[in-house]
């Protein structure tokens, strides 16, 4: 933008195939792969309460299964957030560019209608 030329807005950039492969890595592996894990390991440990109930160890482990299903909704939420953000910066990086541009371009035709009238 050094020549002045705030109207192109085909050079204002940013990192759009990144935010498409984080994105679709996002949805396609990492939030399916937190319910998968999550799900075999609620087996396992619903088993091993099961076995140990009525022992000291059985409510232990019951109750650290509970605050972990607790972390991994938490975890679900986060990951879900973060993926509702980049897919808004998408659209939103570009929006703002556009406008940016549009406001710089304003100040730049108004300098040169000043131009041509002072002449």
């Amino acid at each position: 933008m050094s020549d002045g030329d705030f109207g192109n807005v085909d050079r204002l950039r940013t990192n759009r195939s990144g935010k498409e492969a984080a994105v679709k890595a996002l949805a396609g592996d990492i939030q399916p792969g937190t319910d998968t894990a999550a799900m075999k390991a609620d087996e396992a440990t619903g088993k091993a309460v099961s076995a140990l109930r009525g022992w000291a160890t059985g409510a232990g482990l019951k109750d650290v299964h509970d605050e972990w299903g607790r972390q991994v909704q938490h975890l679900k939420g986060w990951l879900d957030g973060d993926r509702t953000a980049l897919q808004q910066a998408l659209t939103g990086f570009t929006e703002y560019d556009r406008r940016t541009a549009s406001i710089l371009g304003r100040f730049q035709s108004g300098t040169e209608q000043g131009e041509k009238g002072s002449r």
